[in-house]
């Protein structure tokens, strides 16, 4: 039998084999080896007290209209209404937003330390002044919570007048934001392209607000598989030097032998935000990551693979 098991004699005289310590160690460092992609599908911006003290009152406001108008928008879309329902039912769940819940949504946790009591105030960033902008707000929540258990059981509904009342009770000031929000509930009558520029600005802003959030991956799979993203459109973050990455679509088609057909669509947005020096959502880069794993195994192989993979880097540059 291998070393890296250990023979187990039962009362019966039976044998068995277990795996030896130094194998446990081995398995469990292959295990670990990429858990960090597991932390980062699992991060959520109101995971613990010590993320929701890096949000402002201001901050909850303009991400729970952001969470709204996404679920809105990808509501819009069948095969898309069930990421919406189970998020929604997830948050519908405790609609009286008297606790902190670290099993609820982001959604949730943003209505809570908005209408929540002098308590949640007390876990933001700034509590008291929090609890005065707290004071001057009237968010229509018995409204909201209509709405939301409308979105978890998939019912039509006209959310129009409520958001308007969101955009007055949060202050949400941003032009941008109030564009999006006037072509969504008119989204039927949009073009195509007006359609994919609404949602090219949403990304930009979930991207920019909402990068830990629990809605983002669906998101993300949203934009990459309806290819919703606009490339024309100029994202208003600050932009770097970029490399040039698999440009054509032959070469992209090419990827499938790396990370296979179903991950195609989001391997495309990975290899866009990594040229564009952006972030790239944890659903990106688990797409991706059969390639990473092919990469690491050679590196684990040793030196003569590194330099061959090396050596054959160079001939592929050259052709």
């Amino acid at each position: 039998m291998s070393e890296k098991y250990n023979t187990v004699t039962m009362e019966d005289g039976q044998e068995f084999a277990e795996h030896s310590p130094e194998m446990l160690s081995e398995i469990g460092n292959k295990n670990l080896k990429f858990s960090f992609l597991k932390d980062l599908h699992e991060s959520r911006m109101t995971k613990d007290n010590g993320s929701s003290q890096k949000l402002t009152f201001s901050d909850c406001c303009e991400r729970l209209y952001l969470t709204l108008l996404i679920l809105e928008t990808m509501r819009q879309f069948p095969d898309f209404k069930g990421p919406v329902q189970r998020y929604a039912k997830k948050t519908i769940g405790f609609e009286t937003y008297k606790f902190y819940r670290i099993m609820a949504t982001d959604l949730y946790n943003f209505i809570y330390f908005i209408v929540g009591s002098d308590s949640a105030q007390d876990k933001l960033k700034d509590p008291k002044s929090a609890k005065e902008m707290k004071r001057n707000s009237r968010v229509p929540v018995n409204d909201l919570n209509r709405y939301i258990r409308a979105l978890a059981s998939g019912s039509n509904v006209n959310p129009g007048s409520l958001f308007i009342k969101l955009e007055s009770a949060l202050r949400i000031t941003n032009s941008d934001y109030k564009a999006v929000r006037r072509s969504i509930m008119n989204w039927d009558r949009q073009t195509r392209s007006d359609k994919r520029l609404v949602a090219t600005r949403l990304i930009f802003a979930a991207r920019a607000k909402l990068r830990s959030s629990d809605l983002i991956d669906d998101f993300e799979k949203w934009a990459a598989i309806k290819n919703m993203e606009k490339a024309s459109v100029t994202d208003p973050e600050p932009t770097v030097s970029k490399p040039d990455l698999a440009g054509s679509q032959q070469n992209l088609a090419l990827y499938r032998y790396l990370v296979g057909s179903k991950n195609l669509a989001l391997t495309k947005r990975f290899l866009q935000q990594a040229s564009n020096g952006q972030a790239a959502s944890s659903s990106m880069v688990q797409a991706y990551m059969p390639a990473i794993e092919m990469l690491d195994d050679i590196v684990q192989a040793g030196p003569a693979y590194v330099n061959n993979l090396r050596a054959l880097h160079n001939r592929a540059k050259k052709s």
